[in-house]
């Protein structure tokens, strides 16, 4: 099934409306996003053992997403109010799943990473004794004591 043109199609007394030609452009647009992603979608599932994990995880969340999102169009179309209905809880739900799968990858793949060389002149500069300053620290020698006495 090839896409129609706006131009193929016979509008009648809706001809002067642009309102409504707009929408009908838009959705149909959005159905055919919707196909082709499926189509794809349909073809890795060939290679869907072969997936990692997360792999999985997206996939399968772009698949119930995709065919729940049809579904809300298809009660818009038919004069059905969605939100009345399970499909707008599922898609939430869906959407939740998302985020958190987001919040999972974050926190694997992008966490901050220590600088241990400035951790290392930190803690360095932190126990510098500056009676010695010309004795450089030795790893086998204890940290010096920080209280200060002051003596009158």
């Amino acid at each position: 099934m090839d896409t129609l043109e706006v131009e193929d199609f016979d509008y009648g007394e809706l001809k002067n409306d642009t309102a409504f030609i707009n929408k009908n452009e838009t959705l149909s647009q959005c159905i055919e996003r919707i196909r082709q992603n499926l189509v794809i979608a349909r073809e890795d599932y060939k290679n869907y053992e072969s997936f990692t994990l997360e792999e999985k995880v997206k996939y399968d969340l772009h698949i119930s997403y995709s065919i729940n999102s049809l579904y809300w169009m298809y009660y818009k179309i038919i004069g059905l109010d969605p939100n009345k209905h399970g499909i707008k809880d599922e898609l939430t739900r869906i959407k939740a799943a998302m985020v958190r799968e987001k919040e999972i990858y974050d926190h694997r793949y992008n966490r901050p990473t220590l600088d241990q060389g400035a951790a290392k002149r930190f803690v360095r500069a932190g126990l510098y004794d500056h009676k010695n300053r010309d004795k450089p620290m030795d790893k086998a020698d204890p940290p010096p004591n920080k209280k200060i006495r002051f003596e009158d």
